[in-house]
């Protein structure tokens, strides 16, 4: 009966596993999704003539969906591994229990995740980096007399 017991709890702790597995690849490809949407802007740009400052400030928003979508996964798999120390240490658990919503409270928000510095970092250099360009494409780059570095002046009419 004992031995039944163990390889049920076994399971559970497996199927646990299994889960925050997905949870934490799914998180990092978030990462290397933003990545790639903003290199696809930054491409997009430069492909039809020159990237527009509203193209890269309008780019940051899928930045900040993948960044908050990331904080989320990172909050889930927080709670499925408390789940998982509950029931790795023989705690009070419905058998096969798979509902993290019960634990989502014992650790931190999504909000308080996002803001640490492994999700912030990423996503806080790619948004910078967006907005960057977007500053280069409404000002170029211009001397202290307000003239491009080549020496014409500024134009804000489109020609």
């Amino acid at each position: 009966m004992a031995n039944n017991a163990l390889d049920q709890k076994i399971a559970h702790l497996q199927m646990i596993q299994g889960v925050i597995g997905r949870m934490a690849s799914d998180a990092q490809n978030l990462k290397t999704l933003a990545i790639a949407v903003a290199a696809a802007i930054i491409a997009l740009g430069q492909t039809a003539g020159g990237i527009t400052p509203w193209l890269a400030v309008v780019g940051t928003f899928p930045i900040v969906i993948f960044w908050w979508l990331n904080a989320r996964y990172l909050h889930i798999e927080r709670a499925y591994r408390h789940l998982y120390d509950l029931v790795r240490t023989d705690q009070p658990v419905e058998a096969f229990l798979m509902d993290w919503r019960s634990y989502r409270t014992a650790v931190a928000s999504p909000l308080k995740i996002a803001f640490t510095q492994s999700v912030l970092f990423p996503y806080a250099a790619v948004i910078m980096i967006l907005l960057l360009i977007a500053s280069f494409a409404w000002g170029g780059a211009s001397d202290k007399n307000g003239a491009n570095v080549d020496g014409r002046p500024i134009s804000r009419q489109v020609q």
